[in-house]
């Protein structure tokens, strides 16, 4: 399952509020405030922050307890633009990046913490801000993909390197201490097992999200990331796959998280193709909501081989479905007898998804796939027929390509690559594709 991309990080209130939206670890939101008094007869310690006038500190404080936010986020630019030589300038930039996450302007809240760093590399907030915010803005297509998580990774390891050797002030309780550290450790565990799990690095990211979980065991995202790591791990881990997906479910939906609906369509469609059909389903959620971990003997009973249907297609796509599904020698044989063997059929177009020239026809082919919304049994590539385009969900269409891959989870889909339209489907596509109407001419 691919994390939900978002222009917008949910709003502040909602973060606070409802931690088990997206990161129950979400790092709090740092109050300006945390500097220090003025004390002009004061001796300023070494390396120590210091205030170098009476001035300078009335502007701090007048920005740092204003309640408006574009009002704060002006005076922030300002003290930084009168106090160039501060030694709180991290800190009026983290009022701005407070500022910017109350409006909602998440794109601009993360400068504010990146130049932050820029002032105090070590600073904790902005680090776990970035950590905390990175799984929804970052875009796996972009040309800068690779750099960013390498970006996230640096990010991530810097703020434990600095929280492992974060001393405890003296005044400050064992618990107040862990409630300030956790949130954050949590953070920049689950970035990085965001980023492994990216980089299909399953092992390395379980290791990150279970140390997160073990901070911040009310995460739904921690726990859907846990869920992908088993699941696409070779060979998968169904049992553990569908407990912690039930988990983040059921978390998202005590939260009423806007993507509850989504972790729950993912979680059933991997249920169901495990298990053959719905039985159960909502019971594993029930039980994992009050749950961390599957109890001792947790399993999931693997789905009965398909009975014949009588249609050819269908008992062939089942047939290879159920040896690749088997594992061991059985899965190993079945693909080398099909990898790079050519396959003609018909079905209907599910969805389609351009990706430079080439693009992603998802064709269903089976009973089930036809029926659910979003599964499907064939993704066929094809980068040579522009009219492609035309195509639309629910178009009946002839195929035919090269087996080039298959895929177990969520669902059985088989990839044909290269792979190209029956010329008949695409022209009936492009006749019944509504015509663009010529734009009016514009009177003078």
């Amino acid at each position: 399952m691919k994390i939900k991309k978002t222009s917008h990080i949910p709003s502040l209130a909602v973060c606070i509020a409802a931690a088990l939206l997206v990161a129950a670890a979400q790092p709090a939101v740092p109050s300006a405030t945390a500097a220090p008094t003025w004390d002009p007869a004061g001796v300023p310690q070494a390396k120590q922050p210091n205030w170098k006038s009476r001035a300078e500190y009335d502007a701090f404080q007048a920005m740092s307890s204003e309640k408006d936010p574009n009002k704060q986020i002006a005076d922030a630019q300002a003290f930084l633009e009168k106090y160039k030589d501060s030694d709180f300038k991290d800190l009026a930039c983290l009022a701005m990046m407070q500022a910017y996450f109350k409006l909602g302007d998440s794109a601009k809240a993360i400068d504010a913490a990146r130049q932050a760093l820029s002032f105090s590399p070590d600073n904790l907030d902005a680090l776990a801000f970035i950590s905390y915010t990175f799984p929804y803005v970052f875009n796996a297509k972009a040309p800068t993909a690779d750099a960013d998580l390498s970006g996230a990774e640096s990010n991530a390891k810097h703020g434990l390197d600095v929280l492992q050797n974060l001393q405890k002030p003296a005044n400050v309780t064992d618990d107040q201490f862990s409630q300030y550290v956790k949130p954050k450790r949590a953070a920049f565990n689950t970035a990085l097992g965001f980023v492994d799990v990216q980089k299909k690095d399953y092992a390395g990211a379980l290791t990150a999200l279970k140390a997160a979980a073990g901070d911040n065991p009310n995460d739904n995202l921690i726990f859907s990331l846990m869920g992908q790591s088993y699941l696409f791990s070779k060979p998968p881990d169904y049992d553990n796959a569908i407990w912690y997906l039930a988990r983040s479910v059921a978390l998202a939906q005590a939260a009423k998280s806007p993507n509850a609906d989504a972790l729950q369509k993912f979680y059933a469609q991997v249920y169901e193709n495990r298990h053959g059909s719905d039985a159960g389903e909502k019971d594993i959620v029930a039980q994992a909501a009050s749950t961390v971990d599957p109890p001792p003997g947790f399993k999931v009973a693997s789905a009965p081989k398909h009975a014949p249907t009588g249609n050819q297609l269908v008992d062939t796509f089942y047939s290879w479905e159920d040896a690749l599904k088997a594992g061991g020698d059985t899965e190993t044989q079945q693909w080398a007898g099909l990898k790079g063997q050519p396959f003609e059929a018909a079905g209907v177009v599910d969805s389609i998804e351009k990706t430079g020239d080439t693009y992603a026809v998802h064709i269903d082919i089976t009973p089930e796939s036809k029926a659910k919304e979003g599964q499907y049994d064939i993704e066929l590539k094809d980068s040579t027929q522009p009219d492609a385009k035309y195509l639309s969900k629910g178009d009946p269409v002839t195929f035919k390509g090269t087996i080039n891959a298959y895929t177990l989870t969520p669902s059985f889909v088989v990839t044909l690559d290269p792979g190209t339209i029956g010329q008949e489907s695409l022209d009936s596509a492009k006749a019944k594709a509504p015509e663009k109407k010529p734009a009016p001419k514009r009177r003078h």
